[in-house]
């Protein structure tokens, strides 16, 4: 009886679908990446984005769009949190001739120093430190994406693509928010896209554009996006193969993406950039990831 009580079980379990990491659903909001391995870096892109190596991630979520102003401001009002431009001298703005940084600036106000509209409640967040956003995402029982993480999921995994839209550069499609037709006529000095117009000066509502392969909105331009790694130039000549995350404290962190100013040329999902952690700008904010338990 007890043979045919274990036969029975392993009948049944064969049977059974098998739920794990590639199969899981995702939380609401978040898109599963699965794991997978890729080509990280450019070859022809800047020195820190060399040497080209080979990465090996594990499947994780991500959130699909940046972390907007109305997520934010319920954690705000949940906690009674205080950002480190609100602690500080404020944050970067378009004064109408220059980048300046602005006391009493903080994540309630645009990249032109004016109070967001609760019509603009869809906007991704700015004006926020590695700090503010790392404290957000503990709260929401998430995490910042590791620079390899976000490399991936904005390549589309595996297809390697070179833009978060595919390989070719920006076209006649809009499919992105960067510097452009609108942007320039605002910021008059700033290399922009002849020809292209994406309908925004400043942020555009999460999702307002195609999402990449992945399901994953704005992974180009937006909103530079803070990542869980400290930066370091050299990082890649070193970079383990499997997960790799850059944890050695240098008081810098990376961010990745691009933004509402994104130049041409310069698009590409390897692209690295980087600044002090308490620091913040009209346009860096960020969106999180999660493990899969």
């Amino acid at each position: 009886m007890k043979k045919l009580f274990l036969v029975a079980l392993l009948i049944v379990m064969a049977m059974s679908p098998v739920r794990d990491a590639q199969t899981s659903q995702a939380p609401p909001g978040m898109v599963l990446i699965p794991s997978g391995s890729f080509i990280m870096g450019n070859a022809d892109g800047q020195d820190m984005e060399k040497p080209v190596h080979d990465v090996e991630l594990d499947a994780f979520y991500m959130d699909s769009h940046e972390v907007t102003l109305e997520e934010f401001g319920e954690f705000v009002d949940g906690t009674n949190y205080v950002t480190d431009a609100e602690k500080g001298d404020g944050s970067i703005i378009w004064t109408g001739e220059t980048w300046e940084k602005t006391k009493g600036i903080n994540w309630r106000f645009d990249a032109a120093g004016n109070l967001h509209t609760v019509e603009e409640k869809n906007q991704p967040v700015t004006h926020l430190s590695w700090n503010d956003a790392n404290a957000y995402a503990q709260w929401v029982g998430k995490r910042l994406p590791t620079e390899a993480e976000w490399e991936y999921a904005a390549r589309g995994g595996e297809k390697g693509y070179r833009f978060a839209w595919g390989n070719e550069p920006l076209g006649e499609d809009v499919v992105a928010n960067v510097s452009d037709e609108n942007f320039v006529e605002v910021v008059t000095t700033w290399p922009y896209t002849e020809g292209y117009d994406d309908g925004f000066i400043f942020g555009a509502p999460v999702g307002s554009f195609p999402p990449n392969s992945f399901g994953l909105f704005d992974m180009s331009g937006n909103a530079w996006e803070w990542c869980a790694d400290y930066f370091d130039a050299e990082y890649y000549s070193r970079s383990p193969k499997e997960n790799p995350l850059n944890e050695t404290p240098n008081g810098r962190r990376v961010m990745r993406g691009n933004s509402w100013d994104g130049r041409p040329g310069l698009m590409r999902a390897s692209r690295r950039t980087s600044d002090l952690q308490a620091n913040s700008y009209a346009d860096t904010g960020f969106r999180c990831a999660k493990d899969i338990e």
